[in-house]
């Protein structure tokens, strides 16, 4: 296994077409996204406070606590039910929030704001609950709780739902780097050509060969999956040390989102690469999906992904492209890693079913001769 897997590394090295589209692409696009946006405004500089509206139900804490961020993050006016559904179809205000003794929040959209929104009430009922399991617990610990929160305020008006400033031009860098995950189809597809006896001098060798298909499988995709992962991390250290591009201070949950995205563009070649269509087919179908999930993603026109979300938003829980590029986002904008946790696992969903689809394609294939 060790031999093979060597064997298929420095075959995947040498393969110019591969390395270009996988790591030589992404960091010119990468580049040239530089040169247009620079390293990005922030939207937290340049954004006036988020016009929302209160509607008073007998929460006094709640209102309390949305009057102590009133004129720095948000614009706040009180109002009856009615007259804030109105002047939420009406635009103007993105929000309404309701002081029940379980706060909730209406939006208008899936934009910035209204995500802004969303993280200021979870963040209120995640310290709701702190404060009530401390006073069960511990009540002379809620008066050192209450002092922590009480840096809510400053901690909203310097930084984004997650700790880090937004910046609206990071969704296509975002979508960039699921675009890279995604063009490593291309050596997942010469994977399983080289594995198909009928499409492939190679093939045709290995097929008489005593190494099991399942060996040769496993070290075809290891190696692919080593020079992906590392070509995305290449591209990565660029954006961030060359370009400026701040992917926040968790680092670490990064590596699972390289991880998966990787095998999801090797499965999807693979995937591919069994089906039985021509080869020029086969390359069509590879760059047209590939650019279709891409721009989905948002990597044409950044606002795509929030559109769907509104409209269609099982596209975005299919697509390996919007999600690799959400998880990207959840990681620098929210603090809870729900999203994020969720993106992952349809991320491994969908990887697991093209590796379960392409190798039953690819072990079930027989020739009567070569």
């Amino acid at each position: 296994m060790g031999r093979l897997y060597w064997f298929n590394l420095k075959q995947a090295v040498r393969n110019k077409n591969e390395m270009f589209w996988s790591l030589l692409f992404p960091l010119i696009l990468g580049t040239l996204f530089g040169l247009t946006f620079g390293k990005g405004s922030s939207m937290m500089e340049k954004m006036n406070p988020i016009p929302v509206a209160v509607v008073k139900e007998g929460n006094a804490i709640f209102e309390t606590f949305l009057h102590a961020l009133d004129e720095d993050t948000i614009a706040l006016t009180e109002m009856e039910e009615d007259e804030a559904e109105a002047a939420l179809k009406e635009g103007t205000i993105e929000g309404i929030f309701y002081s029940r003794s379980t706060p909730a929040l209406s939006v208008s959209g899936v934009q910035i704001q209204e995500s802004i929104l969303t993280a200021l009430l979870e963040g209120y009922l995640q310290n709701q609950q702190m404060m009530e399991k401390i006073g069960e617990k511990n009540p002379l610990g809620l008066l050192k709780a209450s002092g922590t929160i009480s840096d809510y305020r400053d901690y909203i008006g310097k930084t984004g739902a997650g700790g880090n400033e937004l910046d609206d031009t990071l969704s296509y860098f975002f979508a960039l780097i699921s675009m890279a995950c995604l063009f490593g189809a291309f050596t997942g597809m010469t994977t399983a050509v080289n594995l198909r006896a009928d499409q492939s001098a190679l093939a045709a060798r290995r097929s008489v060969a005593p190494t099991g298909r399942l060996k040769l499988v496993i070290s075809e995709m290891l190696a692919d999956f080593t020079i992906l992962y590392l070509n995305i991390c290449v591209l990565l250290l660029y954006l961030h040390f060359v370009l400026g591009i701040s992917f926040g201070d968790k680092w670490p949950m990064l590596i699972p989102v390289c991880v998966l995205g990787s095998m999801t563009g090797i499965a999807w070649g693979i995937f591919i690469g069994s089906l039985r269509i021509g080869d020029g087919c086969k390359i069509g179908l590879l760059v047209g999906s590939s650019l279709v999930m891409s721009f989905l993603s948002g990597l044409m026109f950044g606002g795509m992904k929030y559109i769907l979300e509104k409209h269609m938003p099982i596209l975005n829980r299919i697509n390996p492209a919007a999600l690799i590029a959400d998880a990207f986002y959840s990681i620098s904008v929210y603090e809870n890693i729900s999203r994020y946790r969720m993106n992952l696992i349809l991320l491994g969903v969908i990887t697991a079913a093209l590796v379960l689809a392409g190798f039953l394609k690819l072990r079930r294939e027989r020739y009567d001769s070569l």
